[in-house]
């Protein structure tokens, strides 16, 4: 039995192999929830759950439509016979894990959560830290992750070879958010990746990493300190959201960072150089979608549904200002509030492609 209640915070325990071996480790009769097409590519999965005699196996389909309340009601029906010492096993990338997540910690009050990520993005952040949420349709409008939980998984297997499969928008997706955090986080870093490119192992273990420390220190978010880890993310969903998601999240995210920037070059917060040297380090390195994809996304949408957005956003304050992160030096961040005033004075270089 555990020592740890359910949803508390515990330490990762990683652990790194072949898929095959690792589900051995499972404890028979444990309910499984599975990326179809992650199934399809990799045909020895289902056949390695399948000799653990688990109660269920859901096959779902990945992407932002598996964070659903349909998609969360299909696995907790599944799990309606695992006992309260049972075990959700999530295999796939962030969306399956997040609907796994808000499972595991609603089945019988809390149960066992084993994550194998299969995408990089899942591997470097969303399967490590405890949280996991489904998504709202308000005004027609799908916003991210305002109803969640935090729910820490008991392991996490990282099968490096599930992620041969992936494609170079998902492998570059997945390098944004951990750049994202090298940039963000630790200066010596950076310097590094920036001589040498990591490789991708080493990528996904040091971002882990990097996020442990940040958890470990504010497991809740009760302090703040993990605000560090939205950086980018405040206009990154935005941009998600008047996608209709057809821009993943990895993608968003990058573009995100760009436009914290210039909040930051705007307000005094972020220095020039500094902004640059984060700017080219993500153009050169892991590859961020240009400005023009940006202007793609918000020129055709108004104002009103950007504000709207914002607006729903759970990081927003009471008066309609953005708590955003923003960079002060490679490796150093401040929480500031952004008002409305601030974004709406680069709407017009940002529907432009410009910089502003």
């Amino acid at each position: 039995m555990t020592p740890y209640p359910p949803g508390a915070y515990r330490p990762p325990n990683d652990r790194w192999g072949p898929f095959t071996r690792l589900a051995k480790r499972l404890p028979e009769g444990s309910l499984a929830v599975v990326d179809r097409t992650v199934a399809r590519l990799h045909p020895t999965l289902i056949p390695a759950l399948e000799a653990r005699a688990p109660r269920a196996i859901v096959q779902m389909v990945g992407g932002e439509s598996a964070k659903s309340f349909a998609a969360l009601e299909k696995v907790l029906a599944a799990g309606l016979s695992l006992p309260r010492s049972g075990t959700l096993v999530a295999v796939g990338g962030g969306t399956v894990g997040d609907v796994s997540t808000v499972a595991a910690h609603l089945l019988k009050r809390g149960v066992r959560l084993v994550q194998v990520p299969t995408t990089l993005l899942a591997a470097v952040d969303s399967s490590l830290g405890g949280k996991g949420a489904v998504d709202l349709t308000v005004k027609g409008r799908v916003v991210k992750n305002p109803a969640g939980v935090f729910h820490y998984a008991d392991e996490s297997w990282i099968c490096p070879e599930l992620f041969a499969s992936l494609s170079p928008t998902q492998v570059r997706e997945g390098s944004l958010e951990a750049w994202k955090m090298v940039i963000s986080l630790d200066a010596a870093l950076f310097r590094r990746y920036t001589r040498t490119p990591p490789a991708l192992e080493k990528l996904v273990k040091h971002a882990r990493g990097l996020k442990e420390k940040v958890c470990a220190q504010d497991p809740y978010e009760f302090q703040g300190l993990r605000r560090v880890l939205n950086f980018g993310h405040t206009f990154g969903h935005v941009l998600e959201s008047v996608s209709h998601f057809k821009l993943s999240h990895g993608d968003a995210v990058g573009l995100g960072i760009l436009l914290a920037l210039d909040v930051g070059r705007h307000l005094g917060v972020t220095p020039e150089p500094i902004a640059a040297q984060a700017e080219a380090a993500l153009v050169n390195g892991p590859g961020v979608l240009g400005r023009e994809r940006v202007a793609q996304l918000l020129r055709p949408t108004s104002l009103k549904t950007i504000t709207t957005l914002l607006d729903a956003d759970k990081k927003a304050g009471a008066k309609g200002e953005l708590r955003m992160v923003l960079l002060t030096a490679i490796g150093a961040t401040e929480v500031r509030d952004v008002g409305p005033q601030t974004w709406r004075a680069l709407w017009p270089a940002w529907t432009k492609a410009v910089r502003p």
